[in-house]
């Protein structure tokens, strides 16, 4: 399962890689031994989890000279591999998802230590439940669990993750994974444990790192064809030739050609300011989703009924014509990527049943598994024993925008010009800095306040203060509750050494905004802490009883809160209970946890993530993906939001 890093065999090889051990027990064979031992049945049910594309793996080796040269030139912080001072990879769930075909939309998974009532086995017992469970949930959580521990995220134990386990076995689990961000996340968080520990075991999926080079990097000398998802076309024998060549021809790695996609959603595109495209382009996608749906039940149902009459009559049922292969690029009337491509062999569909993922386009990375969609040129069954001439339908393919071939589009401004008016207008240091531009919900800000949000200036208390209170009006309707900053600095600097339910009612209650929110309903409390110029976001879920720390600093997880911690705790609880009226909340039933959110690249953004963070945190996850290379863009969406408000009364100073 583990073996130690080997050098190359051309002599060149020694020089991309440096001299050390790597093991892993990222192990594609035996993943695919398992699934061979799978009846047809429980492949169709991986399928339906949207794993279908697991089970076309053909790369099972790790090549352990490409991953260390990979992983020394691994930036954890920005997530990307530099390969040179001009090119760089970024690593993102959309790669993920070209390879692997996994989904790349939903919440972001929290691994929770809280035990389950499933017992925990080694990852040999789970192969005998697989084989012998029928499809149901149970085998759907401990086949999604074999799958992380031995190609997706695998760690160093030989018997895998005990709190995953545990995670996907709680009662409160449910399959709306992103499972493309988890891969990316554990891979990440692999890597930065391997090279600040300079440890020997590498966690996460290598077979994944090693494709994503080969995929992203092409040389013109191998040729490769496009598929979906990408490792239906990488065998172990591509792989070392494609690999061997590279060495040959440049006597080191990275020197091919970078392939970069074509942006081909909403939020690649450079108009930055795109939530209503987004919110088109994901309606889009569910109604191309429901499509496919109907279309497979529809071609389920004739199937079944097609053979069922040809057995009733004692004959076979008519097979379907010869038709080539079909493949992403054929589909989009291009023949193969960059590599330089040898045409694919003819596949006859001989049943309309479900294909290989090799001849079927992924059209979309959350929608359900492709496996069964056939084009539509391959669905048509000739009638029998008919002398007239028969004419083929022919539609013109839909305008998907394909990544292999530039799509026009119109370059537009990432922030509004009337934005960019206000925001001019806001940092002119020639003008009063006490100025007052804000005024909403109660809270007064002045130009020298909402200069924090240029450059690289730290967020103060009174921006925080202003926008939980404008998160808190701005949306009515939601469950969340948002606390001034100020309790959590009160009670810091106080200390107090006994929190009396009178006194904590007396003293902090005040910090609670008017709101028209019902308390009854609030689910979620979110409190923004400021210690030593550092900014975190204190979650508390009242429905799930958890204390989540948001900290975008990353570093060593928390255990454990601290005392300031705690009395923050005991103030939030007390307040709540008093306000929804009901009983009071025991902090010891709470767990407290420090879920993996974006870490910061620098000393200042920690204000700007904790305000995101408010933003998009929802359920133990965040609903909205966050870049940290994107914070001077998020500072002056945020400060454009309470600038440009219908509820700012100095709105008119910012509008033409």
């Amino acid at each position: 399962m583990h073996r130690q890093g080997r050098q190359q065999s051309d002599t060149d090889a020694s020089s991309t890689t440096s001299e050390c051990t790597l093991l892993t027990r990222c192990s594609p064979t035996r993943f695919l031994r398992l699934c061979s031992q799978l009846d047809e049945r429980k492949h169709e049910a991986i399928r339906d989890m949207n794993f279908g594309g697991l089970l076309s793996i053909k790369c099972k080796e790790v090549r352990h000279n490409i991953c260390l040269w990979l992983i020394e030139r691994f930036d954890v912080g920005l997530r990307k591999i530099q390969l040179s001072s001009t090119h760089h990879l970024e690593v993102t769930p959309d790669v993920v998802n070209e390879i692997f075909e996994l989904p790349m939309h939903g919440r972001i998974l929290q691994v929770s230590s809280n035990p389950s009532e499933h017992p925990f086995g080694r990852i040999r017992d789970c192969e005998d439940r697989l084989r012998v469970l029928p499809i149901g949930e149970e085998f759907r959580r401990a086949f999604t669990w074999y799958a992380c521990a031995t190609i997706l995220a695998p760690t160093s134990r030989v018997d895998g993750c005990r709190n995953l386990w545990h995670t996907l076995h709680g009662d409160e689990f449910r399959n709306d994974i992103n499972w493309a961000q988890y891969v990316v996340d554990e891979l990440v968080s692999g890597i930065r444990h391997f090279q600040q520990s300079q440890a020997a075991w590498v966690h996460g999926s290598l077979v994944f790192l090693q494709l994503f080079y080969v995929v992203k990097v092409r040389i013109s000398s191998v040729q490769v064809p496009v598929t979906m998802p990408s490792i239906v076309a990488w065998t172990d024998d591509l792989l070392k030739i494609r690999l061997q060549q590279e060495l040959r021809d440049s006597r080191s790695f990275g020197h091919g050609e970078v392939f970069e996609d074509v942006p081909n959603t909403p939020s690649d595109v450079e108009s930055e300011d795109s939530d209503e495209l987004r919110q088109q382009y994901d309606a889009a996608q569910r109604t191309i989703n429901e499509q496919l749906t109907i279309m497979q039940r529809v071609m389920r149902r004739l199937h079944s009924r097609r053979r069922s009459s040809a057995h009733a009559a004692g004959s076979s049922p008519t097979a379907f014509p010869s038709s080539p292969s079909f493949s992403h690029a054929a589909y989009h009337g291009f023949p193969f990527a960059e590599h330089g491509t040898s045409p694919l062999h003819p596949t006859n569909f001989a049943t309309p049943g479900p294909q290989t993922s090799q001849d079927i386009p992924n059209m979309q990375g959350d929608a359900e598994s492709a496996e069964d969609v056939m084009p539509l040129r391959a669905m048509m069954v000739p009638q029998a024993h008919r002398r007239s001439r028969t004419h083929r339908v022919r539609r013109m393919a839909q305008s998907l925008k394909s990544p292999f071939v530039p799509q026009p589009h119109t370059r537009q401004s990432a922030i509004p010009m009337d934005l960019k008016e206000a925001i001019a207008f806001v940092f002119n240091t020639d003008m009063d800095p006490s100025e007052e531009l804000v005024s909403l919900y109660g809270t007064h800000l002045t130009r020298g306040n909402l200069g924090c949000f240029e450059g690289n200036h730290w967020i103060g208390n009174e921006v925080m203060d202003a926008y939980c209170r404008f998160l808190q009006h701005e949306d009515s309707g939601s469950t969340k509750l948002f606390i001034s900053p100020y309790l959590a600095e009160i009670v810091v600097q106080s200390k107090p050494k006994k929190l009396a339910k009178d006194s904590i009612l007396n003293q902090y209650e005040r910090f609670l905004y008017d709101t028209a929110i019902p308390y009854g309903q609030v689910i979620e409390v979110f409190l923004p802490l400021l210690i030593k110029n550092h900014w975190t976001l204190i979650v508390f879920d009242l429905y799930k009883l958890r204390i989540q720390l948001l900290d975008s600093l990353g570093g060593r997880k928390k255990t454990h809160m601290t005392g300031a911690q705690n009395n923050l705790a005991k103030v939030v609880l007390c307040l709540m209970a008093h306000k929804k009226g009901g009983g009071e909340f025991n902090l010891e039933r709470f767990s407290f946890v420090t879920p993996d959110v974006p870490s910061q690249t620098n000393e200042h953004d920690c204000g700007v993530f904790a305000m995101k963070f408010m933003e998009h945190w929802s359920s133990g996850g965040l609903t909205k993906s966050i870049d940290p290379t994107q914070m001077p863009k998020y500072r002056l969406k945020i400060l454009g939001n309470m600038l440009l408000s219908q509820h700012n009364a100095h709105r008119t100073m910012f509008q033409k």
